[in-house]
């Protein structure tokens, strides 16, 4: 690695940190503050069954897919470490043999 692109490493790790330290600190004043008003938060939960109502066949169509797709991705992860056990179990009958 060269010392370039050692240092842009470093500069993007030092980004990401003040970027995640500030999305922190404003969720934290976000939630003081709605701490402190309970008639917004009470709003913002009618305001969310409302919109999980009127969405719910898209939410629960959306879900299900999600659902079939993490199966599908077990499934196939599943297939692949079975052939990466078969291909070393074959290596390593092939150099006992040799």
């Amino acid at each position: 690695m060269s010392q370039s692109s050692k240092g842009e490493l470093v500069v993007k790790s030092v980004a990401t940190a003040v970027v995640a330290t500030a999305i922190v600190e404003t969720g934290l004043s976000l939630s003081k503050t709605l701490a402190k008003q309970p008639i917004i938060l009470f709003g913002l939960g009618i305001m969310l069954g409302y919109f999980t109502r009127k969405y719910r066949k898209e939410i629960i169509a959306i879900s299900s897919h999600t659902a079939e797709q993490g199966k599908d991705f077990i499934v196939q992860q599943k297939n692949h470490l079975s052939e990466m056990l078969a291909e070393i179990h074959g290596s390593g009958e092939q150099d006992q043999s040799n």
